[in-house]
């Protein structure tokens, strides 16, 4: 009697520890077949794209669930496995994502591109927040990466990959005005951050990149170590100013440092990335553009900025 006993209670556990092995079994299948829809990672649904422009509401899952994200689109005729990827970020005054992705349609139609103009509302992004990347809170501390502005391009862009099934593995990113505030901060910030071509325009003011400047208007006491600029300096990244961008409100005392216009700060900004590169003795792959004639003009602005991610 003892003997049965003893043989059932093995054959359940031996029952239990296979079907526990199967579960897994099945769970790691599933993760391999369909990455982007498990353990709490959401894929962008493809007909949310059924026109060749619109809108959908991103929810961050990954980072702010509570601040979903408005993201304007517009895409070429057709979507396939080989369309790339290009994020537009709107300014800091209009914050109009819709008016940005309006601007790129050119550029969409002669190109297999989806351009993507996520909306980082005044509400969820108050004040300085989006443009300086939403990187600490109201007290300046720094908030975790995962919850940071920057990061929501990444997550997004995982997204959109996944759902849409893309082969590829890099985005590019253009910003004008504020938005170059963001896409230069996230060139500095997130050096390990997935974009093939980074281009600012006209940015209204910057982090510099050195360690001798206080976060957020430069390096010092930020999550960036100085001893990441060689490799941030080896990304590809392009300033854009304008020649006649040089009429400009007074700022806060940290920005009017940098320079009393536009024109005036971006100089001075790629001045101090040549001067730390060279301290350091790693090249600077960045490249400086002027663009003619040009003042703060969103529309000139903007498609300069996409003709340089053909070149």
């Amino acid at each position: 009697m003892k003997a049965k006993l003893v043989r059932e209670c093995v054959s359940r556990r031996y029952e239990a520890s296979c079907q526990g092995r199967t579960i897994c079994f099945f769970l790691l299948c599933v993760a391999l077949i369909c990455p982007g829809t498990c353990f709490g990672q959401r894929t962008i649904d493809p007909t949310l794209l059924r026109e060749p422009s619109g809108n959908f509401t991103f929810t961050d899952v990954r980072g702010n669930p509570s601040r979903p994200i408005v993201v304007w689109y517009c895409r070429s005729e057709f979507i396939d496995t080989d369309t790339n990827l290009v994020f537009v970020m709107h300014g800091s005054e209009s914050r109009t994502a819709r008016e940005v992705c309006e601007l790129a349609a050119p550029y969409v139609r002669a190109h297999n591109v989806l351009v993507i103009a996520p909306q980082f509302s005044e509400a969820d992004y108050p004040g300085n927040s989006y443009v300086f990347g939403h990187m600490a809170n109201r007290n300046g501390v720094i908030l975790p990466q995962s919850q940071w502005g920057l990061a929501v391009i990444e997550h997004l862009f995982d997204s959109l990959r996944g759902g849409l099934r893309l082969k590829t593995v890099s985005y590019d990113i253009v910003g004008f005005s504020g938005g170059g505030q963001f896409v230069h901060r996230l060139v500095l910030f997130l050096p390990e951050a997935r974009y093939r071509r980074a281009v600012a325009a006209s940015p209204g003011r910057y982090a510099f990149p050195t360690s001798s400047v206080r976060f957020p208007y430069g390096l010092g006491r930020s999550p960036t170590d100085s001893a990441a600029l060689g490799r941030i300096f080896a990304r590809d990244f392009i300033l854009v100013l304008g020649d006649r961008d040089t009429s400009d409100r007074t700022r806060e005392a940290e920005a009017m440092t940098q320079g009393k216009n536009r024109l005036a700060r971006g100089l001075r900004f790629f001045a101090t990335a040549t001067e730390e590169a060279g301290a350091r003795g790693v090249p600077l792959h960045w490249q400086l553009q002027l663009v003619n004639g040009a003042g703060h003009n969103p529309v000139s602005m903007v498609r300069t900025t996409l003709e340089l991610l053909t070149k």
